[in-house]
């Protein structure tokens, strides 16, 4: 899982375009309303991503130990 809330979307096209915008007019980015509120979003998402790593890591433990799996596991946040 990743985000890409404060950056640029990326896909082909717009790669390819990319390389012919000498001006760089095609640099458009998600905003958020001020600084502290970009930090908070970016820090959610960090948090999320970490806590989506650990519940893998708990499972890739449980396989490799051959234990029952945990039944409460939190929904994973999505964008």
């Amino acid at each position: 899982m990743g985000t890409l809330y404060l950056s640029a979307d990326p896909s082909f096209c717009s790669g390819i375009a990319r390389v012919f915008d000498f001006g760089g007019t095609f640099n458009a980015y998600n905003h958020a309303a001020t600084g502290a509120q970009a930090d908070g979003i970016g820090i959610l998402w960090d948090w999320a991503i970490v806590g989506n790593d650990l519940w893998g890591a708990v499972h890739a433990c449980e396989d490799r130990l051959n234990i029952v799996k945990l039944q409460t596991e939190p929904e994973l946040v999505t964008r």
